[in-house]
């Protein structure tokens, strides 16, 4: 399963546990509950409906109930199943992925290393980290506004720290992939990112 495929399995399962939940709900509230356009909502709706997996009912001000079938119920798990499955294998990928970029670095002395962005990714990072014994010197997000992060310093300065000698980088997020890379552009050796990333940076010459 590649991630787009993950990440509709994610969208869909959202939705049907939304609406079980809550059958009182308008798309518009679903939507915003799990994120996604509204189209796209919609979209989903009609699909689960015409294959059986919800059912719809009149409610007054134009509204509608919605409501799990059987085989909507069935269909909730399955899901639920293959995300565990795909959440898993997922977290065994990044695990190993940082595992040889500390073991890596863990052989180069006196060096620091920076992870990029706060978030799942780079709690993972971090337990690599600690199951290996290697020390984060910090953390850079622009955005995080809490001074630590599992106990390792947030810096939002990134000058303060590309100034410090001997500090490798990891990447630790896939939202503004591209605007990190142009950020660290100049110290293209230094930066290391997991390979269930697939990015292609080019080595400078």
């Amino acid at each position: 399963m590649n991630i787009r495929d993950e990440k509709n399995v994610e969208i869909e399962l959202k939705l049907l546990t939304t609406i079980e939940e809550n059958k009182n709900i308008s798309q518009r509230s679903i939507s915003k509950e799990i994120n996604v356009a509204l189209g796209l909502t919609n979209s989903l709706v009609k699909k689960f409906v015409k294959k059986g997996f919800l059912k719809l009912k009149q409610a007054p001000m134009k509204r509608f109930l919605y409501y799990l079938t059987p085989k909507g119920l069935i269909e909730k798990s399955r899901l639920t199943q293959e995300y565990i499955r795909s959440s898993l294998i997922f977290f065994k990928r990044a695990k190993q992925d940082f595992e040889e970029i500390f073991k890596l670095l863990k052989k180069k002395k006196n060096q620091n290393i920076c992870l990029i962005g706060t978030g799942e990714i780079c709690e993972i990072a971090i337990l690599v980290s600690n199951q290996l014994n290697v020390n984060v010197d910090c953390i850079f997000d622009v955005k995080f506004k809490k001074k630590f992060f599992y106990g390792i310093p947030v810096k939002n300065n990134f000058d303060l720290i590309s100034s410090r000698n001997n500090f490798s980088f990891i990447l630790c997020e896939t939202k503004d992939i591209n605007l990190n890379l142009k950020k660290f552009s100049d110290l293209n050796e230094n930066i290391f990112s997991p390979k269930f990333m697939m990015i292609n940076r080019k080595k400078k010459k």
